[in-house]
């Protein structure tokens, strides 16, 4: 078996793999990429039983075979290479990978392909098309929201909802909530399915995927696995077996106090005050009061931090209490200029929204200060 390819190309293939391969595992075996030789095409395949990331590319020249190599040390060696290097990969009588360019050799060791554990029959899909910057939005404007580590394990992962009146994405941990919605019909899709994608999946698959692209991707989704097909990229992720709780549930209906605030402005106080909030619970106060918001942060040390915003607020003096981090996370996913901060009492969740695109919505509950 041998290959023979640019430095670029090696690499490029290598690196879409790694994703899905563990530095350090029990089973030597997921620690390996999986290489295939076939005519005039090389086909790679990486996973960790969770995730498994598989991608092919034409070869300058080869002979059929196949055999699994040390994937990081593989890619290491590419990357100390020069820039359009031409590498060799030749697989020996005693299975040893001898890897050769100019004048630098290597030499691997290797495992059987026949050791390399399969993700590749998902059984029966439904099939649906996302275009990949909407899928990648839904991605990233619910995934920070994620629980880790939860002993609630549907809460380690994104749910996504697909129905015929379009796509929708949520995570909590419990203490927030994000939800991104894409409102296009579904023409392919005739019943609601909803699917727990596991934390390490949607990270490795938004990481994938492109903003700038428009082109639709196909998904595919069985009893326990997500597939998605990019390019010559095929993505395959275990589903987390679970009932997601009811997240339309939680968030607020209504808003007996609404204010909406510059963004920026805002982001720019909340970063200020919790300089001095508590390191442990980043607490931080909202106080209204005609015309004028206050954030208030104070620590163990009697510290105090006090900064205000001109708004428009005309109702009585109202204070709640809030998680800096997750009030500055629903802050940096909206995309306008402006906010919207919608609740009804002291002790119930607020929304946080943009008032032109109600598509991505925030919850956050108060904490008690």
């Amino acid at each position: 078996m041998k290959l023979t390819q640019t430095r670029e190309h090696l690499l490029e293939s290598l690196q879409a793999t790694l994703g899905a391969i563990e530095k350090r595992h029990t089973a030597p075996i997921l620690e390996n990429v999986l290489l295939r030789i076939e005519g005039t095409r090389s086909y790679w395949r990486g996973t960790d039983l969770e995730i498994e990331i598989a991608t092919d590319a034409p070869i300058m020249d080869g002979s059929d075979g196949e055999i699994t190599l040390p994937a990081r040390k593989l890619a290491d060696i590419c990357k100390s290479l020069p820039t359009e290097s031409i590498i060799n990969l030749e697989i020996q009588a005693d299975k040893r990978a001898r890897v050769y360019s100019g004048r630098s050799r290597f030499e691997l060791a290797t495992l059987p392909a026949s050791e390399f554990p399969d993700l590749e029959d998902i059984g029966d899909v439904a099939t649906f098309e996302l275009p990949e910057n909407e899928l990648k939005r839904l991605l990233d404007q619910a995934a920070f929201a994620m629980a880790n580590q939860d002993v609630r394990y549907y809460l380690n992962g994104l749910l996504l909802e697909i129905s015929p009146e379009g796509v929708r994405s949520v995570a909590t941990d419990g203490h927030r909530l994000a939800l991104c919605f894409y409102p296009q019909p579904m023409v392919a899709v005739s019943q609601t399915r909803q699917l727990i994608i596991p934390r390490k999946g949607v990270q490795e698959l938004a990481r994938l995927l492109r903003s700038d692209c428009y082109t639709p991707v196909q998904i595919q989704a069985s009893q326990n696995h997500l597939r998605v097909q990019l390019d010559n990229l095929r993505f395959t992720t275990k589903l987390i077996d679970g009932r997601y709780p009811d997240y339309r549930a939680a968030v607020p209906q209504g808003g007996q106090i609404q204010v909406e605030l510059d963004r920026k402005a805002f982001k720019e106080i909340l970063g200020r005050v919790a300089i001095l909030s508590n390191e442990k619970f980043r607490g931080v106060r909202l106080t209204l009061n005609q015309n004028i918001l206050q954030v208030q942060a104070h620590n163990p040390e009697q510290e105090i931090a006090t900064d205000e915003l001109d708004i428009h607020y005309s109702g009585h003096e109202f204070s709640i209490g809030f998680n800096v981090n997750y009030l500055l996370d629903a802050v940096n996913h909206l995309q306008g200029d402006t906010l919207r901060l919608q609740c009804n009492s002291p002790e119930s969740s607020v929304l946080v929204i943009d008032p032109d695109n109600d598509s991505v919505r925030n919850v956050i509950m108060p904490i008690r200060l």
